[in-house]
């Protein structure tokens, strides 16, 4: 008998027990009801991501233009949306358009700059498609160009108008596959540059950046793959193995990230 007692007692609990859960459970479904499912339309962030990764270009940081959806019972307003691009090393504002099949001065005009030989590594840009019309800047408001998180931007390098532009030639990849003779041989054929800042890299990943060398018109350095003592006349890179092979291609840009010469190996 007292089992007996004891079993009813338990299932008496346990009905108790799910009941108030249930009604607990009723009660908060009353007060907190879903709300309807959002759904992004194209030609957000996220369409531009996928359209980004869809051309082989970086993915969009997190930082960037922002389109708002509109409020509850209005429509968006009908019109093409930009794609937004981060310039990579060795852009140039030309190269971008031709990419996109768009002019440079409408690049320049959709991002409110001004000199189209100006182009930071990691900066963001608005490419306009056809019919895209940007945005007007009303003098002393917050600029329309697009932020960004990446690294900050490098120092503008400015020069002496009456001095010479720099042209640097690759004239030779020596010793290519030996690492104790390997070197990459470079010619200034124009004025004085200070090669600062400047890098040179393979299209591996492998990465060169120029300490302060100031070359004249003339000269020539030699940027040696395996390790030693820099000179004025011989740089050394630090790696274990050698880098240069038949078909493989140099790149060498200036300190602010634009492709100034390109040398590709028999």
């Amino acid at each position: 008998m007292n089992f007996r007692r004891l079993l009813v007692y338990l299932l008496l609990n346990a009905i108790v027990s799910a009941s108030a859960t249930y009604a607990v459970l009723w009660y908060w479904d009353r007060q907190h009801p879903a709300g309807p499912a959002i759904i992004v339309p194209s030609g957000t962030a996220v369409a531009a991501t996928q359209q980004a990764a869809g051309t082989g270009l970086a993915p969009l940081p997190t930082a960037g233009p922002t389109f708002t959806l509109p409020p509850a019972g209005e429509t968006a307003a009908a019109g093409p949306t930009p794609t937004i691009y981060i310039a990579q090393e060795g852009d140039t504002l030309g190269k971008i358009a031709q990419e996109f099949g768009v002019t440079v001065d409408a690049i320049l005009a959709a991002n409110g700059l001004t000199d189209p030989n100006v182009l930071t590594v990691g900066q963001n840009l608005i490419i306009p498609v056809e019919g895209y019309v940007p945005p007007t800047v009303t003098p002393g408001a917050a600029s329309a160009e697009p932020t960004s998180t990446a690294e900050p931007p490098r120092a503008t390098v400015t020069s002496d108008p009456n001095q010479a532009a720099a042209h640097l030639t690759i004239t030779e990849v020596r010793g290519a596959g030996a690492l104790a003779d390997e070197a990459v041989l470079i010619r200034n054929d124009g004025g004085q540059v200070d090669l600062a800042g400047w890098t040179l890299r393979d299209e591996m990943g492998s990465l060169y950046t120029f300490p302060a060398l100031t070359l004249g018109p003339g000269a020539v350095v030699a940027l040696h793959t395996a390790a030693g003592a820099d000179t004025a006349t011989d740089l050394h890179w630090g790696l274990a193995a050698a880098v240069w092979a038949g078909g493989r291609s140099v790149l060498l840009s200036d300190a602010t990230g634009n492709l100034h010469t390109r040398y590709t190996l028999p």
